[in-house]
């Protein structure tokens, strides 16, 4: 295996499309081919050149994306009924991780950004006090930088999970490229993080799916997390993913300091054309210091539209279909851009004149234009079950809402960038409804529903 024997088996679509090379490089484990779930030579040498260069004691190569990253965190380090804390404004994959592990978490509530009309990072008052309520938390999980690429104070999280000897673990999806210059922020270990889960594949150039988790320090056992590695990530991995993420970091360790350098100063020129088309703004360093948000990544271009009455969802789509420009994502009332190595002046002057041609074209406009934040649940829904039994809890469809006041026993997933509205365990609120109904209307994708048309909600019957 595989069965295609190296393409000639393959489809020949397939080898017309991608090359017959590709299907000589995708093989499995075999005498001569280091095993992921077992390392003894290139792939080991591999994850211990990655480790150096990030900073970390140990890295292991991922290829089930950093979903599985953050899941074997969390087995790794809680069980049934584990005291964990969790920052509420997480990736989908954190609250699977919850479902999976039984742990029952204490939500660091997101905090209200008036400039930025959402909802962004955490208080750490909110981390100190729930670390002094119960002593015997076994994690704390946050994100930093977020799908905007805003970032937490993460040094100022680290002294306070240091105290209370509690390990901080950090969805750092969006910045495996920090460690590579100085013109950005500071990584997660550097920070002093124990734990760093990244997706080099969004940021560095590594096949999607390839992705890493990195351990420092003492607070993590390290072997254990390897032990949930080995059974949660496939026993058949695949070798071009793991040969993507060599690559790549072995490219970035020579040439990253040079070319992240030019991504930053190609980011900073779109900011400032962006930023002077009229109805169209683009966040950069006024951001930083605002609530929630301690600091930002210059390559985010985070375009605010709200300003042309146009919604986010709306203004991608025209893009996509007008332009042929397709944003990371939207939300509301924002699009946000990625810059990296594999842009150049062309690349970025598409992007000007795209977002020049949008502030004059007739699109679909925001509706009633109101500030987000007031019609949105600005503090996490009330948990009336650990999302384990909220997500095993017998259930039913209802329509929205007849589930007003139920306990919800699927997610709520706006997609991009995949924090829930709700989770398996919480109560439906009038809130919770409203921003439902609100984000279908404006075209937002919703994921985690068994109803893809978002019209019912899956509650528990009891």
């Amino acid at each position: 295996m595989p069965g295609h024997k190296g393409g000639q088996g393959a489809p020949g679509l397939g080898v017309e499309l991608f090359g017959p090379a590709l299907y000589g490089l995708d093989v499995s484990e075999m005498a001569g081919l280091d095993y992921l779930h077992s390392p003894s030579s290139a792939l080991l040498a591999a994850q211990h050149s990655a480790a150096a260069v990030f900073g970390a004691d140990r890295t292991f190569f991922l290829v089930n994306g950093a979903t599985v990253g953050n899941l074997a965190a969390i087995l790794a380090h809680a069980g049934e009924g584990a005291p964990v804390v969790i920052a509420r404004n997480s990736h989908r994959s954190v609250y699977a991780g919850l479902v999976l592990s039984g742990a029952h978490p204490t939500y660091l509530p997101p905090v209200a950004n008036r400039l930025l009309d959402g909802l962004f990072g955490i208080d750490l008052a909110d981390l100190a006090r729930a670390l002094d309520d119960d002593p015997t938390v076994a994690f704390v999980h946050v994100t930093s930088p977020s799908y905007y690429g805003f970032t937490l104070p993460l040094q100022a999280i680290v002294a306070i999970t240091s105290a209370a000897g509690v390990p901080l673990i950090v969805d750092e999806a969006h910045g495996s490229h920090f460690v590579f210059s100085d013109l950005l922020p500071a990584s997660a270990l550097e920070t002093g993080a124990d734990v760093a889960v990244q997706s080099p594949h969004k940021t560095l150039g590594s096949l999607t799916q390839s992705s890493l988790l990195h351990v420092r320090g003492t607070r993590v056992d390290t072997e254990r997390v390897g032990q949930v590695l080995q059974m949660i990530q496939s026993s058949s991995p695949s070798a071009l993913l793991l040969a993507s993420l060599e690559l790549t970091i072995d490219e970035m360790a020579r040439e990253g300091a040079r070319r992240w350098e030019r991504a930053v100063g190609l980011a900073n020129s779109a900011r400032a054309a962006i930023g002077a088309i009229r109805g169209v703004a683009v966040h950069g360093e006024e951001v930083v210091g605002t609530p929630g948000v301690a600091g930002y990544d210059p390559c985010k271009l985070v375009v605010d539209v709200g300003g042309l009455g146009i919604s986010g969802p709306h203004a991608a789509a025209w893009l996509r279909s007008a332009q042929g420009v397709n944003p990371e994502f939207s939300d509301l009332r924002r699009l946000v851009f990625s810059v990296t190595t594999g842009d150049d002046d062309s690349s970025v002057e598409i992007l000007i004149d795209a977002l020049s041609e949008l502030a004059t074209a007739d699109v679909a406009r925001l509706g009633e234009g109101k500030p987000l934040i007031p019609r949105w649940p600005v503090a996490p829904p009330e948990i009336a079950l650990t999302p384990r039994a909220g997500f095993a809890v017998p259930a039913q469809p209802l329509e929205l809402n007849d589930s007003l006041g139920k306990v919800a026993a699927e997610m709520v997933v706006p997609y991009p960038p995949g924090i829930p509205l709700l989770v398996p365990g919480e109560m439906v609120s009038q809130a919770v409804v409203a921003t439902i109904v609100q984000m279908l209307e404006e075209g937002v994708h919703l994921v985690g529903m068994s109803d893809p048309s978002g019209r019912t909600l899956r509650c528990a019957t009891g």
